[in-house]
């Protein structure tokens, strides 16, 4: 889930304007000053003779590289709409060529429609034999099949990006009129088979619909989770140069 937050991040920065994020940039540079000054001053609040040292001024220099690092990324997260529409769209060209996933899912889905038909499947060939195939004979075991298909894409979206699926609620549940109006849209102007690489389709475009009607609470979301890792971090450096002005506070406790 690491991964998947640090890629997100990272694209988002790379998604944002060189002029827009040279601005960002500089913005950044001026409040990482800011705030090296106020690491090596605020311990006077308390402790108007303490004077930071070398190895706190090289405590302040993180506190001021990590105010830069989050102003940069605080601020190119608002990308993240443009972000999830790339990262379905190769993730759905990945999975339509992920040959083990297609037939793993196929034994899944032979199953499932074999348990509500197996009337259906005399002489047809377990997965894996020669010949295997899933009898259509009927829309309702389209249907199940393509459920299937379509459930366990949306799982494998979860599973490749498991940061997403856990803010954004991405659930497999797709209502079964969406997975029946796509089949008799299909065959209203076709006769053939019908493909079941359409139920990955139907899966992003659910998965999609789903990720941006969230993606503005995705956001604000994304920068409340780096507001909190900011203020986290940065209690080592402020709060180790405080302990400092503390110790020094005491007699013979110069640090």
């Amino acid at each position: 889930m690491l991964k998947d937050f640090i890629e997100i991040l990272l694209q988002c920065v790379s998604f944002t304007g060189i002029g827009i994020l040279s601005g960002v940039v500089l913005l950044s540079l001026a409040l990482g000053a800011l705030c090296w000054i106020a690491c090596s001053y605020y311990t006077r609040l308390w402790n108007k003779r303490f004077h930071v040292k070398l190895r706190h001024h090289l405590l302040c220099g993180i506190a001021a590289l990590l105010t830069v690092i989050f102003t940069v990324l605080f601020y190119t997260v608002g990308n993240l709409e443009f972000i999830v529409n790339e990262m379905i769209d190769s993730w759905n060209e990945k999975l339509v060529e992920n040959a083990q996933w297609h037939t793993q899912t196929y034994t899944i889905a032979f199953y499932a429609v074999k348990e509500q038909y197996p009337g259906e499947f005399r002489d047809v060939p377990e997965p894996g034999r020669k010949n295997s195939y899933i009898p259509f004979n009927n829309n309702s075991m389209i249907q199940t099949c393509v459920e299937t298909y379509v459930n366990e894409a949306c799982a494998n979206f979860s599973t490749m990006h498991p940061l997403l699926d856990k803010m954004l609620s991405v659930r497999s549940g797709i209502s079964e009129e969406k997975i029946t109006k796509d089949i008799q849209d299909y065959f209203r102007t076709r006769k053939n088979v019908y493909p079941l690489n359409r139920a990955i389709v139907i899966a992003a475009r659910h998965i999609r619909e789903s990720l941006l009607e969230q993606s503005p609470k995705t956001v604000w979301k994304t920068r409340l989770i780096l507001a909190a890792l900011f203020l986290a971090v940065q209690l080592i450096p402020f709060g180790t140069i405080g302990y400092c002005a503390y110790k020094d506070l005491k007699p013979g406790g110069t640090l």
